[in-house]
């Protein structure tokens, strides 16, 4: 890409939080946790991003919500009853206070947040999903490449009922927002009728695939199981 598209894109991008861009002081903070992504703010109505953004390049209907797609700006917008539950970025120029950012080490995501996480899948990705703070990270491997932010303190797969007007509106029972939390498993024993008579690996893979639609490979089921045993070994 040339130089000057490149400049053009970037100049674009942060245009997306023109009020926040325009103060003096440090760098935008362009990804929230738990409130907003670019200025995309969560409990707000759907009309306000479609009224900065322009009309999506996809809106792909999903489980009691639509998925907004934009495509130049690298966001997908999740909204149910015409409120923004939650945001995703694929964008590598959007960052958090702390320059977490696509690119970013799993390791680096630890070091800001800490090591009390839940296993996730973040639109497809095996991720880390840090519900407190209300933002999970898709790793590909090691390495972020997907960011979503959701309503602080819930479960994405069991979020309670919203309350009507509040701006951390949390989404409503089973809405799908493009991340699905994993199962603790390091406590239970493989052949047994907790995991169906399956080992423990096969009995996670199952779930997720019941949740998701998509097989974990052995390999990433294994890890997501040694992460979890050493994160229980870690409290006593």
């Amino acid at each position: 890409m040339k130089r000057g598209t490149w400049s053009f894109f970037a100049v674009l991008i942060l245009g997306l939080a023109l009020p926040v861009v325009a103060q003096q002081g440090p760098p935008p903070v362009l990804i929230a946790p738990g409130q907003s992504i670019a200025g995309v703010t969560l409990g707000r109505a759907a009309s306000t991003v479609l009224g900065r953004l322009g009309q999506p390049a996809e809106a792909r209907p999903m489980r009691d919500s639509t998925m907004y797609a934009f495509h130049r700006y690298g966001l997908n917008v999740y909204v149910s009853d015409g409120i923004i539950r939650a945001v995703s970025t694929s964008n590598s120029l959007l960052r958090t206070a702390e320059g977490i950012a696509l690119g970013s080490s799993a390791a680096d995501v630890r070091r800001v947040y800490g090591g009390q996480f839940s296993d996730a899948v973040v639109e497809g990705l095996m991720g880390m999903a840090y519900d407190d703070h209300g933002i999970a990270f898709g790793l590909d491997g090691v390495v972020v490449s997907i960011i979503i932010i959701y309503p602080p303190r819930t479960q994405a797969a069991s979020p309670a009922t919203p309350q009507p007007g509040s701006a951390s509106e949390t989404p409503p029972p089973g809405m799908e927002i493009g991340l699905t939390s994993l199962p603790r498993v390091d406590n239970l024993k493989s052949f047994t009728p907790e995991t169906q008579y399956m080992s423990v690996v096969g009995f996670l893979r199952f779930v997720v695939y019941q949740q998701t639609g998509s097989w974990l490979t052995h390999r990433e089921a294994q890890r997501m199981l040694q992460d979890q045993q050493r994160m229980r070994l870690s409290r006593l």
